[in-house]
């Protein structure tokens, strides 16, 4: 055991509201596959409710890198 202790580091992705619904359809389709096998599906509906509610930005600025 160290002095420090081990955090995930978070990261933010913009996305537009249409590329978020994918997301979140994606994350339902996964979560019911899991579902039907049987496994653990806790953490996507973590992940769905995350970005269910993630804040919209209005902001202009962009960057997309290609």
């Amino acid at each position: 055991m160290g002095l420090f202790k081990n955090k995930e580091s978070t990261v933010l992705i913009r996305v537009t509201d249409f590329e978020r619904r994918i997301i979140i359809t994606a994350l339902r389709n996964l979560r019911d596959k899991q579902i039907k096998e049987n496994k653990d599906y806790d953490y996507i509906e973590s992940i769905m409710d995350k970005a269910a509610i993630a804040d919209i930005s209005k902001s202009k600025k962009s960057y997309e890198e290609r």
